[in-house]
């Protein structure tokens, strides 16, 4: 026999042995709560002391740098309003059908690639301007009309053509960072150029390039033939049910003028008029269908639609990050931070090095 077995041990001794056990552990886990505790504030201390000293050195040369600064500004603020030309910009909100706006993409990205390569000469010619019209041209790009109601209704219509095994891999918040472009209804096109008179010039141009693809013009060509044979085809429907409805109606009047019918009037009755109420369901069903027809046929009558035009004249750009007045004040300050910095550090060196 063992001897444990022989002499066990007995129940209080388990019992405080347990209880020594789970103060240990409660110790424990105040140690590292404390331990982390102390980590923070120890950081926190460290910051403000880096703050403080960042403070204190900037107000010891704060002369120096505010004079620096100035004199950036001032040089900045002659570049930017006497030297640099101005710039303006407009902007075009378009609606592509039949999936164009890949198209329109490709093409907004083909004119910016000659922009930025100076090919004035091919970009005045895709564009029907004078090359000197094509050097005005600084900036083209082209970004979904974009919030948070038409990335959802953007996700709704995405999803409508998956089935339900899919539709569970794609949820709404991993659609949202990246929705696709084709998957929006509304596009913008902006333009920024020095000739503030060139924009109505541009739009023609820039939706021909689009008509110009053959393969929208067949799509468009054949939706628009299925609309209209769709839009007669409920036309006709909607007659008759209507026809429908007026003879059910006649019988009804005609058999409630019967006398001595009794109770057969009162079954005729019922049946009759259940019969009217779902035809009329069918007429209200078909109504909904060609109202949508008939949108369909206005907003998809053209391979795409302008929504909105660019301006006869353009706007004066103003993003104060561009301002270079600004930029040279920021600047300068900057600047003499670093200088009075390296050199405090390469006093610091030759200190050491003594």
């Amino acid at each position: 026999m063992n001897k444990n077995e022989l002499n066990p041990k007995p129940k209080g001794d388990v019992l405080k042995e347990d209880d020594i056990d789970i103060g240990t552990l409660f110790s424990l886990i105040g140690k590292g709560f404390n331990s982390i505790f102390v980590f923070i504030i120890s950081l926190f201390k460290t910051l403000y002391h880096w703050i403080i000293l960042l403070i204190l050195f900037i107000r010891s040369n704060f002369l120096k740098m505010a004079l620096i600064a100035v004199i950036g500004g001032l040089m900045g603020g002659i570049y930017q309003y006497a030297i640099k030309e101005k710039q303006y910009e407009s902007s075009m909100t378009v609606e592509p059908n039949f999936g164009s706006a890949i198209q329109l993409y490709k093409n907004i990205d083909y004119y910016l690639s000659l922009v930025k390569q100076d090919d004035f000469e091919r970009l005045a010619s895709s564009l029907e301007i004078s090359e000197e019209e094509a050097k005005s041209i600084s900036w083209i790009e082209v970004e979904p009309y974009s919030n948070e109601n038409q990335v959802l209704i953007s996700y709704k219509n995405f999803i409508k053509a998956l089935d339900s095994n899919t539709i569970k891999l794609v949820n709404y918040r991993s659609f949202s960072k990246q929705p696709p472009i084709e998957s929006f209804k509304y596009h913008v096109v902006t333009i920024v150029s020095k000739d503030k008179y060139i924009f109505e010039k541009l739009e023609l141009p820039i939706i021909n390039s689009i008509i110009a693809n053959s393969y929208y013009d067949k799509v468009k060509t054949t939706a628009h033939s299925n609309l209209v044979t769709l839009k007669s085809a409920l036309e006709n429907s909607m007659l008759e049910l209507d026809s429908l409805r007026t003879l059910y109606k006649k019988v009804l009047l005609a058999e409630s003028e019967k006398e001595n019918a009794g109770t057969n009037i009162f079954m005729s009755q019922n049946r009759s008029h259940t019969k009217e109420v779902d035809i009329f369901d069918k007429y209200m069903s078909m109504n909904e269908q060609l109202i949508e027809v008939n949108r369909k046929l206005t907003a998809e009558n053209k391979v795409i639609n302008v929504v909105s035009s660019f301006n006869s004249i353009g706007m004066k750009v103003k993003t104060w990050y561009k301002n270079y007045a600004l930029l040279g004040f920021l600047g300068g300050f900057l600047l003499m931070l670093l200088f009075i910095s390296f050199k405090q550090f390469d006093k610091m060196l030759d200190n050491y090095n003594r």
